[in-house]
């Protein structure tokens, strides 16, 4: 793989009452997804973005803050398709761990949506990604 194309894992939140230390997390993530999955840490990007106070509604309830045991962090994996199952499983799981380790915010309250990257459909450092 060419340049720091893949894996992306894009978190996002309602506002936390108490504001975490996001470069903290999402560098930590990066570093624990990496050591879980023999992914070079040079090829992990990590994102966390805030929906905006009652931008969130789950079962038609929205909320202007992060609950601990509704609206999930919303987290989309992106990862190249030649993964075998057991490799995206075992992606997910360390994504989930680390993100409630670092975050505090408990496991079932974690939601997860593994995408996959296909080899000439990304564009990166100038230039197509084949793998």
């Amino acid at each position: 793989m060419k340049g720091n194309s893949v894996p992306f894992i894009h978190i996002q939140s309602l506002p936390f009452s108490r504001p975490p230390n996001v470069p903290k997390i999402i560098e930590g993530v990066s570093k624990d997804f990496s050591k879980a999955t023999g992914v070079g840490l040079e090829h992990v990007t990590a994102t966390w973005q805030f929906f905006l106070p009652g931008h969130y509604a789950v079962a038609g309830v929205s909320a202007q803050q992060q609950p601990e045991q509704s609206h999930p962090l919303l987290v989309t994996l992106l990862a190249p398709d030649f993964q075998s199952q057991a490799q995206i499983e075992k992606s997910l799981m360390a994504v989930a761990a680390s993100i409630s380790k670092r975050a505090k915010v408990p496991l079932t309250n974690i939601f997860i949506n593994h995408s996959q990257a296909h080899s000439g459909m990304v564009f990166d450092a100038g230039a197509i990604v084949r793998w």
